[in-house]
């Protein structure tokens, strides 16, 4: 790439993320970008094209000096994706490949070898693909994998379950912790009665907060029955559910089915987030699998206590007041958990290393080291 580069310009950052909405390692990479030395890198992003209208964050992408490249989707136009990649690879400036793409990531990392890019950092934002062991998941999984392993220069991860779950426990990594601006969540003008007010619910409400993509990973489904579990004992606890994705008509369904609609905001995607926690008694993440999901650092820099599935990593643990519960426990567990113990939370100083400022600058370091870093 070269032939593409003019002194003194920066240097170009292409992120495979396949869309660039709210969730984690989209609002993650948002917030590196934002604190990154823009006179040193600048970031662009492939995303796919059924998601090419999922646009929170294109306009300031536009706007900090990233561009936006629409690709077909690889997993059903796979030689389409090949093609298209391999051609805007090769016709703009690109100086480093980073990938946080966790299925499939391997193929973006032979292609950014096949056009000559001598930096392919391979990202890991979560312990697993989610995608099973079904045919053809199964078939192509070590391919992509080996390819990874083959081609990328540099290994990162959020967290230590989340590089042994991609990169196994032979690979070095880095960890890159999922920074944020800590004082923006420290720092919340409004007050709780202030928001119960803003959205209609009594002042003595008892609010649970959860943040998530409608998707399989965040187990919607078991956020309601636990819910609907504890309203049973329980008439002043109300959810707040912030996201948007696939299964979103299908879960507004479901609160219907059970009978608590009028207990569950569902709030769509929101830039709020500090004043939402503020609202939030307890923040529950029943996920399926995660990595250090950044909805849990911003969650515990606000101080709201936390209940997190044993899925979610270790690593998360920031803050004093956090608890696990298996997802197979009974849902009286989850209850005891949520409603249970002391409210509000204490960080340790652990967190402290997720200010933005300084994720950046590990970033940056791991941009400018010109050698294989792992």
């Amino acid at each position: 790439m070269g032939e593409f580069k003019r002194m003194n310009q920066p240097k170009r950052v292409l992120h495979f993320q396949g869309r660039m909405g709210r969730g984690g390692a989209e609002t993650f990479m948002m917030n590196a970008y934002r604190n990154i030395d823009r006179t040193k890198y600048q970031f662009d992003f492939v995303i796919y094209e059924e998601f090419a209208d999922v646009r929170p964050y294109h306009d300031e992408i536009a706007q900090l000096g990233g561009k936006i490249f629409v690709v077909p989707n690889p997993n059903k136009h796979p030689l389409k994706y090949i093609n298209r990649v391999s051609e805007l690879l090769k016709e703009n400036q690109v100086d480093i490949v980073h990938n946080e793409i966790f299925f499939g990531g391997g193929l973006n990392l032979w292609l950014a070898a096949k056009a000559g890019i001598t930096k392919r950092i391979a990202h890991s934002h979560a312990t697993s693909d989610g995608k099973g062991n079904k045919i053809p998941y199964s078939i192509v999984r070590p391919v992509f994998n080996n390819l990874m392993m083959k081609y990328a220069t540099d290994f990162l991860a959020c967290s230590n379950e989340a590089g042994i779950g991609l990169f196994g426990d032979k690979q070095a990594f880095h960890m890159i912790p999922n920074g944020i601006d800590l004082q923006r969540y420290r720092n919340v003008a409004v007050t709780k009665a202030e928001m119960l007010e803003t959205f209609g619910l009594p002042q003595d409400a008892f609010v649970i907060g959860h943040i998530g993509r409608f998707e399989e990973q965040k187990n919607h489904r078991l956020l309601l029955e636990i819910i609907a579990h504890i309203l049973q004992t329980h008439k002043n606890v109300y959810l707040l559910s912030v996201g948007a994705g696939s299964l979103e008509q299908e879960i507004h369904e479901r609160a219907e089915q059970l009978g608590i609609s009028d207990h569950v905001l569902f709030l769509g995607e929101r830039n709020d987030i500090p004043e939402l926690l503020k609202t939030m008694d307890v923040f529950l993440l029943p996920s399926l699998y995660e990595g250090l999901p950044i909805v849990a650092v911003e969650a515990q820099a606000a101080n709201v206590k936390m209940v997190l599935s044993t899925e979610v990593s270790h690593d998360t643990v920031l803050s004093e007041n956090v608890i696990f519960v298996a997802l197979d426990a009974p849902l009286a567990e989850w209850e005891t958990a949520i409603m249970g113990g002391t409210s509000g939370n204490t960080p340790k100083p652990e967190l402290e290393a997720f200010d933005m400022v300084k994720t950046a600058h590990a970033l940056e370091k791991i941009y400018d080291d010109q050698g294989e870093s792992a």
